[in-house]
């Protein structure tokens, strides 16, 4: 990867404390400053991704360009940063971890399951202990493109306990549709009437949670 030289200004002895750790690494300045950078961006990173995919209908696991949709979604988290994986199942729990099991493309695989599912906020409240920065939530029937690093940009810009991502539609009618108020969910409007949307958006299927 290139590299290109840059001019910082700082405090003195913040440039002796870099350097006091400098020595101790064997490293330069430069080095050592890199690092630092590096280590923080990484540190802002998502982490941890939980995934619902205990449907009733079990739709995770359907079929689709020969491999389950549940699969699918966890192959476009390569390359985002994410390292963990939690599956929140429900009585598809051995199916799921026969093919997926502990580790998946290098990504950590955990399972956490509902014998009767009673909703997000139910499912979430079983990972509570398990997580302890912000995290991203998807659903595991659902494939979508979201920009995940445009996505927590956002969430952090505007210190957002949780950021949904919306797409579009031409036919809401068969949906739950979002009421808004500029960047704010009021709630949805489930299946509306045509002529009678609220917006032409719909939930994506991707969140980010946490401070």
């Amino acid at each position: 990867m290139s590299k290109k030289r840059v001019s910082l200004t700082l405090e003195e002895d913040l440039v002796e404390r870099i350097d006091s750790e400098s020595d101790l690494q064997e490293v330069n300045r430069s080095r050592m400053v890199e690092g630092i950078v590096k280590d923080y961006f990484r540190n802002r990173s998502l982490k941890t991704a939980a995934v619902f995919c205990g449907d009733g209908e079990l739709k995770s696991m359907e079929t689709w360009d020969g491999k389950p949709v549940l699969a699918h979604v966890i192959d476009r988290l390569q390359g985002s940063g994410i390292q963990r994986v939690i599956l929140l199942t429900g009585n598809n729990r051995e199916d799921i971890k026969r093919h997926f099991g502990l580790e998946y493309n290098g990504l950590s695989i955990e399972y956490v399951s509902e014998e009767r599912p009673e909703g997000t906020a139910s499912a979430l409240e079983k990972i509570e202990n398990m997580v302890s920065s912000t995290f991203l939530v998807l659903n595991g029937h659902v494939l979508s493109d979201v920009d995940l690093e445009d996505m927590l940009e956002v969430h952090r810009d505007e210190s957002s306990v949780a950021t949904m991502a919306l797409t579009t539609v031409n036919d809401p009618s068969s949906y739950g549709v979002a009421k808004l108020k500029g960047r704010t969910i009021l709630g949805f409007e489930e299946k509306p009437s045509s002529g009678e949307e609220p917006s032409r958006l719909i939930n994506a299927g991707t969140y980010i949670l946490g401070a």
